[in-house]
């Protein structure tokens, strides 16, 4: 008998840190905030019950934004940008302290809950998990929602889950439909939802190499798909250059690695 198709979920947890954040201080939502601030910047407790919160205007030093939420990011503040340029962009933006053992334990309970439903679980950090959905029998569609509904039952959080042939496809379709995203990508996709993108959307292309591949006039993964094979491996090297033009082509045969130990702490200095 044949092994069933190939059903590879990345679920992505939407705006974590931030939207950890919001669970404690409700009155937030909607409003920009940044995670990335001191210990010295905790919200303060006001004698009629409301807090004060720390502003973006405030703020002297080096310091670098952790994540951000929707409303802060539409503003221009985006993670691992320096907090005192983010100031200059969004003033009025809400400034909170890190709290790592906070978003350990929300980690812990999304990840317990997604298991309960499918087991096999590669675990990438403390906000994303890719899942094999291939053996259970349940539609995708449904089970996927399944899925992010018990995220948001253990939780209080949304996440974003992208569901492909394989890992590479699954992590870009994650972030296609952010927040509170499910999307599934078929073979007949690539061209239409996958081409048109930056190629720096690919897991695995950093600013250098996007840079370089801006040089020769490829901006798009679909340009990266159509690029000369001898060419890529004359700029990047035999191994990366045929990655490249694999990947841009949505071929990936990595399988999930359901055995190492978990990532989060490792994750806690990198950003969202």
């Amino acid at each position: 008998m044949n092994p069933p198709p190939r059903r590879i979920a990345h679920l992505d947890m939407d705006a974590f840190y931030a939207s950890v954040e919001l669970l404690r201080y409700p009155e937030l939502r909607g409003q920009p905030v940044v995670i990335g601030g001191r210990s010295d910047q905790q919200p303060v407790l006001l004698a009629d019950g409301s807090r004060r919160f720390a502003r973006l205007r405030d703020y002297a030093g080096r310091g670098v934004i952790t994540t951000a939420t929707y409303e802060a990011r539409a503003l221009g503040a985006f993670s691992a940008m320096g907090i005192m340029k983010a100031a200059r962009l969004a003033p009025e933006a809400i400034l909170l302290p890190v709290d790592f053992a906070a978003y350990r334990h929300y980690s812990r309970l999304f990840k317990a809950a997604v298991a309960t439903i499918a087991p096999q679980i590669e675990d990438r950090g403390i906000d994303e998990i890719y899942v094999d959905l291939s053996e259970l029998p349940e539609p995708t569609r449904p089970l996927a929602q399944r899925i992010k509904d018990a995220v948001r039952a253990a939780t209080g959080l949304s996440c974003s889950i992208g569901i492909a042939a394989n890992k590479l496809l699954a992590k870009i379709g994650s972030d296609l439909d952010k927040p509170d995203g499910l999307t599934l990508l078929g073979a007949d996709d690539l061209a239409r939802r996958i081409w048109p993108l930056p190629v720096r959307k690919i897991n695995g292309i950093g600013p250098k190499a996007s840079d370089r591949l801006a040089v020769l006039g490829i901006h798009t993964i679909g340009e990266l798909a159509q690029a000369e094979s001898a060419s890529l491996q004359q700029h990047f090297g035999r191994s990366y250059g045929a990655w490249l033009l694999a990947a841009a082509n949505g071929i990936d045969d990595r399988i999930l690695v359901t055995s190492s130990e978990p990532k989060s702490i490792s994750r806690e200095t990198t950003f969202e």
